[in-house]
């Protein structure tokens, strides 16, 4: 009786245990689709900002899911089901009427175990398992799926005037190659700043524009005089320095002259050439006077011919991307050594020769050649001669009809025809009318 009584109370529990199981399922079902589809959109959202950690979206779901449980057993407990009803469904179930009810109040025995429980319920699992499969391939998906992140939010930029850009470039390339003196430079720069002061809506106004185009052109007639007064200076230098001592000495004043200028220039100009230059330049004007750098000895004019060469390739170098500025060439930067008269194939023939050779130079006066009697159309001035030729005059004697009486009328008058006919206006014709009539 005993056995009997435990297992069919042992049924009962369990009847009971799943109608529960049930109930409570069906409510967190719910919970668990919401919390998907929201989980869904979190973890999409996160993973286009790139703001927040992933794992903190796979926390919240976490519980917002053990969450959504509690309450969903808190909702459906009111309507869970007690053993006793659980073993009147089961009795039902198995045709017993009364007997199970009836033996637990203690009236008559516990029917013996069954073979097999024949339960009033069945448990159809497919359900919830495709519900939580259903949210577990869309968290996945979401989790999965490319998507491209958010770019960082950028405030709206303007570029600054293509001049503007040009001599910022030239500042820069000119100070990475140290070609240029350090104070040029920053003065350049702050006048940029004065131009970009301005709020930048209105940098690409007519007046900016035209103030930005007029500082591009200023800064390139400054590089233009700094690029002539370092060839002019070079040349000069190696000039003095290749002359010899019969050279006439007002030739070397004339050159040392030269030499003075191009340095006063390049020590005066709106950009100045590097510092290492320029104090070589002045060391040299202090020792020799503003007009004695005529005087300089081989030596130093080597050395300052040396250091003029490399500013003048530094400066070639650094503008090598703006051959629109057309910068000088010095005599040395290229060719075949420093000897003058031997120029490189990109330029001309290279300096005049300023030495005195033991043979002449055969200019071949005496040379004779014969013009080329084919006239150049394209080089010929007015009044020029365009050909000399011999010929007799062609007479048409047929043409003589007789004599003819000098002076006479060759066509008679017409008569009454008006000699002279004026166009006249519609209303100068009413004004005439008016006082001829």
């Amino acid at each position: 009786m005993e056995n009997s009584a435990r297992y069919w109370q042992s049924a009962a529990k369990r009847l009971a245990q799943f109608v529960n199981l049930g109930w409570w399922l069906e409510s967190w079902l719910t919970w668990v689709v919401s919390a998907g589809l929201a989980g869904a959109v979190a973890i999409l959202l996160v993973r286009w900002m790139e703001g927040v950690e992933l794992r903190w979206v796979w926390a919240a779901l976490g519980a917002v899911l053990a969450t959504g449980a509690l309450v969903a057993w808190g909702t459906v407990r009111r309507k869970f089901e007690s053993a006793e009803a659980s073993r009147i469904r089961l009795e039902d179930a198995m045709g017993l009427k009364t007997r199970l009810t009836a033996a637990a109040q203690g009236v008559g025995p516990w029917p013996e175990p069954a073979e097999k429980i024949t339960w009033p319920v069945r448990w159809r699992w497919q359900r919830p398992v495709i519900t939580v499969g259903l949210v577990a391939a869309l968290l996945a998906l979401a989790a999965w799926v490319p998507i491209e992140a958010r770019a960082a939010s950028k405030k709206r930029t303007i570029e600054k005037p293509s001049a503007v850009k040009e001599v910022e470039q030239w500042i820069d390339e000119m100070r990475h190659k140290d070609a240029a003196d350090e104070e040029s430079l920053k003065e350049l720069e702050k006048k940029i700043a004065e131009l970009l002061e301005r709020p930048a809506e209105n940098w690409y106004e007519h007046g900016s524009l035209e103030a930005a185009g007029n500082l591009k052109e200023q800064t390139s007639e400054m590089l233009r005089e700094l690029s002539e007064n370092l060839a002019d200076a070079e040349r000069a230098a190696s000039a003095l320095r290749a002359a010899g001592d019969a050279f006439p000495q007002e030739a070397k004043e004339a050159i040392g002259g030269e030499l003075a200028n191009a340095a006063q220039g390049l020590r005066t100009g709106g950009i100045k050439p590097g510092e290492q230059l320029l104090k070589q330049l002045q060391q040299a004007s202090n020792g020799q006077g503003q007009n004695g750098l005529g005087n300089l000895s081989k030596e130093q004019l080597e050395q300052l011919a040396q250091m003029l060469r490399d500013n003048a390739k530094a400066l070639a170098e650094a503008l090598a991307n703006s051959p629109e500025l057309k910068l000088s060439q010095c005599a040395g930067c290229e060719g075949e050594g420093d000897k003058p008269g031997k120029g490189g194939i990109n330029r001309g023939p290279g300096t005049a020769p300023l030495t005195f050779k033991k043979d002449e130079t055969n200019l071949d006066t005496k040379k004779l050649e014969n013009l080329n009697s084919q006239l150049d159309l394209n080089r010929i001035a007015p009044g020029d001669v365009m050909g000399v030729q011999d010929g007799k005059h062609e007479v048409d004697e047929n043409a003589y009809s007789g004599s003819k009486q000098g002076g006479t009328i060759q066509n008679a008058g017409d008569g009454g025809a008006a000699v002279w006919q004026n166009s006249l206006l519609p209303g100068e014709r009413e004004a005439l009318k008016r006082y001829f009539k």
